[in-house]
């Protein structure tokens, strides 16, 4: 009777053991995923500046500006829409670089001042592969779909 009571506590350490190993981390990724991507091109002082749009499933995105292998995070926010298909969108900018605000070199994001944030919203029209921005100035760009 003692050899069957070792042999159980053996089958049921084994068994713990077995559980705890067996177990995969059920801990979702709690990153956005991107849903979107867009950019356009174009010539700045002679050196060709890339801006990346990206649209995350969590109603964010960011904008990242790519020149002579150099990637600066332009502007974050959130925006409205579903960007996967022909429509309208509308970027809000809750953070910019600060040199957008000010006469200076610095790429720190910094919050848009209340009082600016009329220009930080732009309108977007997506058809097909192509969406146009407009931004509080009236600006317009065209963007294309990676």
């Amino acid at each position: 009777m003692r050899k069957f009571a070792k042999i159980s506590a053996v089958l049921a350490a084994m068994v713990l053991a077995l559980a705890f190993v067996g177990c995969k981390d059920d801990d979702d990724d709690d990153d956005p995923s991107v849903i979107t991507t867009w950019y356009c091109t174009e010539e700045d002082d002679g050196s060709v500046v890339t801006e990346t749009v990206y649209f995350y499933d969590d109603s964010t995105f960011k904008v990242v500006e790519s020149s002579e292998g150099v990637n600066i995070t332009f502007a974050t926010g959130t925006y409205t829409g579903d960007t996967t298909k022909d429509g309208n969108v509308v970027i809000t900018i809750k953070k910019v670089v600060k040199g957008m605000l000010e006469d200076s070199e610095s790429l720190e994001l910094v919050d848009v001042p209340s009082e600016y944030a009329s220009e930080f919203i732009w309108k977007a029209t997506i058809s097909g592969n192509t969406m146009t921005t407009a931004d509080g100035d009236g600006e317009l760009s065209a963007w294309l779909k990676k």
